[in-house]
């Protein structure tokens, strides 16, 4: 006898149809096994997957700030260059506003002193 022969043996019916049952129940279980194995291996797909996803989005998330970051630089750096420009403005104008009140006095000082030397020169001739 070769593994592909099979024994017949005479069975009642209601035993055959029990048996007909049993080897139904066990190719549906086999089935849901399998169909339980193939949704077990597409959800490990559909994970890696959705990792993948996450990682491009956060790699694209990390580009994005930097280019914010480096923007967000260049603007303060250009808000610290007008500000030292303001304030370099503000200081010659405070110089200019000191010499307008303060020239007139002061040219009327050297004046006297000057005056003063040239008197004390011609009087000591």
């Amino acid at each position: 006898m070769s593994a592909g022969d099979e024994i017949i043996t005479p069975v009642s019916k209601p035993e055959a149809q029990a048996l007909a049952e049993i080897h139904a129940m066990r190719g549906l279980t086999d089935a849901v096994a399998a169909l339980g194995r193939q949704v077990e291996r597409m959800n490990a797909k559909v994970d890696d997957v959705r990792e993948r996803v996450i990682k491009l989005e956060a790699r694209e998330y990390e580009r994005q700030i930097e280019t914010l970051n480096d923007r967000l630089s260049a603007a303060f750096k250009r808000i610290d260059d007008l500000e030292g420009t303001r304030d370099q403005q503000k200081g010659a104008k405070a110089l200019v506003d000191w010499l307008r009140q303060t020239a007139p006095w002061l040219l009327a000082g050297t004046a006297a002193f000057v005056a003063g030397i040239g008197i004390k020169n011609g009087a000591g001739s």
